[in-house]
């Protein structure tokens, strides 16, 4: 099934690279403004493109390298995510893969440097509005911003992330987010205040300029709030979830059938049953079939009926069912996978759905996190 969230763009070096429907629609502005207003726009948008996919790349081999999996890279308006099994992995190699994004950008920048220096001023027209020179410059500033910005310890940036794994490795993994968050909110108290000044003591601006930067940095600061707090809520339900098990969010809500079992048979058993899962197991992986809204009077709906249950399905992951609960919602963020399979000495015996999961932990962390505000006091 399509990705609703991005789209593809190929892999390099077995990494598939995904464009976000935000990144994608910057692309568009920036063509529909360069038709009118010249192409600078448009290239400094394909160059950025170009260096946050070199700059994210980084972190995946790095990843490859210390045998961690890499499912792909999504590139966003504020820069790329790598999208890495992080799970049981030493503090001490998380550091390494957040470092060499900002590495590579900077060592990278400093190449274009040299080039700018000894490049010749040779016009690029008509193809690009600049001299090799000048392009080599903005490659230069791209590739050091790219770099720099990435080291400040703020949440979801490369920095923040290091200084999560310089902390975790002298203390456990909430008490560092926390500390780590907190760093990140000094940071935007720091950034809205500058802007605030910068508006209103900056003499002889231009009013669109000032308007537009500052516009800018809060949304910049808007985007690093709402991660850091997801990160911070992510390392709450990884701590108070800990005593939990599959098995103690494992539902049966589901029906097993055969993989060459027809839609329309596969429908009927839907409706009969109440639930609208079904799961099988192909070739050693489970399967699941989980949408199926059908119009009978609608062509494509007669289309898909026409189909095997093995046609119409996604693979999904599986997990044991004593296996902690945090590794299952772990596997099931890195999968993007709203369903797993939940076996038992190698049989299905359940799956494990992200609404259902979200319940538990919704009533579940209260009651630990209270217990452990007691136990201090």
């Amino acid at each position: 099934m399509a990705n609703p969230s991005g789209m593809s763009l190929g892999r390099i070096s077995g990494i598939e690279i995904e464009m976000h429907w935000t990144f994608l629609f910057l692309v568009m502005i920036s063509l529909l403004y360069s038709i009118f207003f010249g192409l600078f726009l448009f290239i400094f948008i394909v160059l950025l493109f170009a260096m946050v996919v070199l700059h994210e790349l980084m972190h995946s081999i790095t990843a490859l390298r210390n045998g961690i999996k890499v499912k792909k890279i999504i590139l966003l308006p504020l820069g790329g995510a790598s999208i890495i099994d992080l799970d049981e992995v030493k503090p001490e190699v998380s550091l390494r893969i957040a470092l060499a994004g900002p590495l590579a950008s900077i060592l990278l920048g400093l190449f274009f440097g040299l080039l700018a220096v000894i490049a010749p001023p040779i016009s690029l027209q008509p193809f690009i509005p600049l001299m090799l020179n000048q392009l080599m410059q903005l490659l230069f500033l791209l590739n050091m911003l790219l770099g720099v910005f990435n080291l400040v310890p703020a949440f979801p940036l490369d920095g923040g992330r290091m200084l999560k794994s310089f902390l975790a490795e002298r203390m456990d993994d909430l008490r560092a987010t926390k500390m780590a968050v907190n760093v990140s909110k000094g940071i935007l108290a720091v950034i809205i205040i500058g802007s605030l000044a910068y508006a209103a003591y900056y003499p002889g601006q231009d009013s669109s300029n000032w308007i537009l930067i500052v516009l800018w940095n809060f949304i910049i600061v808007l985007f690093i709030y709402s991660a850091a707090q997801a990160e911070l809520e992510n390392a709450y339900i990884m701590k108070y979830t800990s005593t939990l098990k599959v098995r103690d969010a494992v539902t049966k809500n589901f029906i097993t059938i055969n993989p060459t079992t027809p839609m329309r048979e596969l429908y009927k058993s839907i409706l009969k049953s109440g639930t609208h899962i079904a799961v099988f197991r192909d070739a050693g992986a489970f399967r699941a079939v989980t949408r199926l809204s059908v119009n009978p009077f609608n062509q494509e709906s007669q289309e898909i009926l026409s189909k095997t249950a093995r046609e119409y399905s996604v693979e999904i992951p599986s997990v044991d069912y004593n296996a902690p609960l945090p590794k299952a919602i772990k596997k099931m963020r890195y999968e993007e996978a709203p369903l797993v399979a939940v076996t038992r000495a190698g049989k299905l015996v359940g799956v494990l759905q992200s609404q259902h999961v979200e319940s538990i932990i919704a009533l579940h962390l209260p009651h630990e996190m209270g217990d452990a505000a007691e136990s201090r006091n």
